[in-house]
């Protein structure tokens, strides 16, 4: 059984003493994750004065961009971020607050995707838009007021899976930006593997899927069954699993992996790690005992603030390297 913090409970008797899970058709897990970011709203009390954020449409794909004022249109390093939703909820403001943390406390830019959803649009539909924003992004750079040279990937949860699929893009060649392009990458949570096509030489790694089957927070084996039945997602597809093509790994930039003990994605942040390790690439991993998937969301969480701070710190300390890099 599943041990939480004392912290992480007192979240759930916040709520009634409820334990907050996406359940049901793509529509009801929607209206359900509106609910849960309406309320968590109400627990914000940070403003963010230092940044310029402004709303754009590109070819049709909604974006939001956060450039600290302290740039003043000068070139800010920019990490290009995917949300969370298991490819079937979410959009630009159910992880605004994260954005505009991350972008303060960096100090950097981030610009949000709002790639399109299933079941209305299957794989390849996220992959597609995750791509494209990317590529236009790295394109129109000065006007923007970004730095091609510094640009990084995040996501959290599907996001993640997303952050991770853009760069093997690139790094393969079958974008239209140079191989070399994404610095750096921030997987948060993320879905790496098709629960039934798990390589055979990690297997032994990949047990939260059933150690966190059920009565686990936010998402659970059944959720996230539906969210890849929803997107049209084949257990075989290396767009969406990396994992299944160990020799993109190899040129893959430094990853920094985020897992949480009682998440039934914990276990593809290990093996992503280990993947990623035995391909010769640069990793680094930060766990979190006795809190559910993506818990970070939730603000009244102490551990939520020593999560952004650590995050903060590992972004701070990318840009550094890659600023100096270019000088």
């Amino acid at each position: 059984m599943a041990v939480y913090l004392d912290s992480w409970h007192n979240f759930e008797e916040s709520m009634g003493g409820s334990r907050p899970v996406l359940k049901g058709t793509a529509e009801e897990m929607r209206n359900q994750f509106s609910g849960l970011i309406s309320f968590l709203a109400t627990q914000r009390t940070r403003t963010w004065d230092n940044l310029t954020v402004k709303d754009d449409n590109i070819n049709g794909i909604a974006i939001r961009t956060y450039i600290p004022k302290s740039f003043e249109g000068k070139d800010a390093p920019v990490a290009v971020f995917y949300h969370s939703g298991g490819f079937v909820v979410g959009d630009l403001d159910s992880e605004d607050a994260f954005c505009r943390t991350i972008s303060a406390d960096a100090n950097m830019a981030v610009i949000s995707v709002d790639y399109r959803l299933s079941p209305e649009h299957k794989a390849p539909a996220q992959l597609e838009d995750a791509l494209a924003v990317f590529e236009w992004i790295y394109k129109n750079a000065s006007s923007i007021g970004v730095c091609s040279a510094r640009m990084f990937t995040i996501g959290t949860s599907a996001g993640g899976a997303l952050a991770l699929a853009v760069t093997r893009k690139i790094v393969l060649g079958q974008s239209t930006v140079p191989t070399d392009t994404v610095k750096g990458i921030f997987a948060l949570c993320p879905l790496v593997v098709h629960p039934s096509n798990v390589p055979a030489e990690y297997k032994t790694l990949y047990t939260s899927f059933e150690e966190h089957k059920e009565r686990v927070p936010i998402i659970d084996k059944e959720c996230l069954l539906e969210m890849y039945n929803c997107a049209g997602l084949q257990p075989n597809n290396q767009n969406y699993y990396p994992v299944l093509d160990p020799e993109s790994l190899k040129r893959f930039p430094p990853t920094h992996i985020v897992t949480c003990e009682n998440d039934p994605l914990r276990d593809d942040g290990k093996l992503l790690s280990s993947a990623l390790s035995a391909s010769g690439a640069v990793v680094d991993t930060k766990h979190f005992d006795g809190l559910p998937h993506c818990f970070w969301i939730i603000p009244s969480l102490p551990e939520s603030e020593l999560f952004l701070q650590d995050l903060t710190r590992r972004v701070k300390e990318a840009v550094k390297g890659m600023s100096l890099s270019i000088n």
